[in-house]
């Protein structure tokens, strides 16, 4: 070894020892006075797609994050703790913070809890449309006899409705419907329009099965009754009615829906033509049907 290399190994050795004192007391300086330098957090996305920006002002989005991803953030918010700093790439990015969820969230400013408030509140409407097929076995009531028909005969009704419902609530659905219905005995004809409500409460709701408690109020705007060829007149009515329904799920958007229920309908302004005689027929009892649902 020559002179030159002797000096120089004593002079490293001379400040080795400086040279660790200079290495802990950084390290020493970064975690008492830098915590936000190495503090971390695991956090949880919890919007669809959780945008990734390359700067604080959120305007170079470089990417996304799907919803249920697990991510690792910055304990101290940044921009008036709307974002969270990230790692991506080797490269420091960011994350809103509305947009994923942490064991310590910072919610010292009213717009974060404004913003969490109102995405909370956007939720989407779910919405139900069905088309069914019933059939309306009643007894009548006539103050008068124009052929076959007397009063508390039987006369059995066939129809459908179109009906579309959206969820209010947890419990309740509110829906509108619309639907015909006609029924004959002998020569004589009975043909009805009915629009109305439809409110219905859910006694077992899951994703699969819906079992609820429904209540109809019905208008009928238009009527008609006649006998064979020899006269037809109009009028209007009205239709109310309970029951329970049932509701089987396939899939996402797909379904059947079967329901029964006790039902009075009144039919008036039946002018009959002499030597006829003008009547004002209710019917009382049980409608029954089937039909096929979509919902989304």
């Amino acid at each position: 070894m020559t002179v030159g290399n002797k000096a120089m190994t004593g002079i490293a050795k001379r400040f080795q020892p400086l040279s660790a004192f200079f290495q802990i007391t950084l390290l020493f300086v970064l975690l008492v006075f830098c915590p936000q330098v190495w503090a971390a957090q695991v956090a949880i996305v919890i919007a669809d797609k959780a945008v990734i920006y390359s700067d604080r002002t959120m305007s170079s989005p470089v990417g996304f994050i799907n919803k249920g991803k697990k991510v690792t953030v910055g304990e101290v918010p940044r921009n008036k703790a709307q974002l969270y700093p990230i790692v991506v790439s080797g490269k420091v990015a960011y994350i809103r913070t509305i947009d994923v969820s942490t064991e310590i969230e910072n919610l010292d400013t009213n717009r974060l809890v404004a913003e969490r408030f109102l995405r909370a509140a956007e939720k989407k409407v779910e919405a139900v449309y069905s088309v069914s097929a019933f059939t309306y076995a009643t007894q009548i009531s006539m103050n008068a006899k124009n052929d076959q028909l007397e009063d508390k005969d039987p006369f059995v009704w066939t129809g459908f409705h179109v009906k579309g419902a959206v969820k209010t609530s947890q419990s309740w659905d509110f829906g509108v419907l619309l639907g015909y219905a006609e029924g004959q005995e002998s020569k004589e004809t009975f043909r009805m329009i009915e629009t109305g409500i439809d409110l219905s409460y859910r006694l077992i709701n899951s994703s699969v099965f819906v079992f609820k408690w429904q209540n109809q109020a019905l208008a009928v705007p238009f009527t008609s009754y006649s006998l064979g060829t020899k006269y037809r007149v109009n009028g209007y009515g009205f239709s109310a009615g309970s029951g329970l329904a049932a509701n089987i799920n396939f899939g996402r958007h797909w379904g059947l829906e079967a329901y029964g229920g006790l039902y009075y309908t009144g039919l008036y302004g039946f002018d009959v033509p002499r030597p006829y005689k003008s009547i004002t027929p209710t019917f009382v009892g049980s409608r029954l049907g089937a039909g096929l649902t979509y919902q989304y």
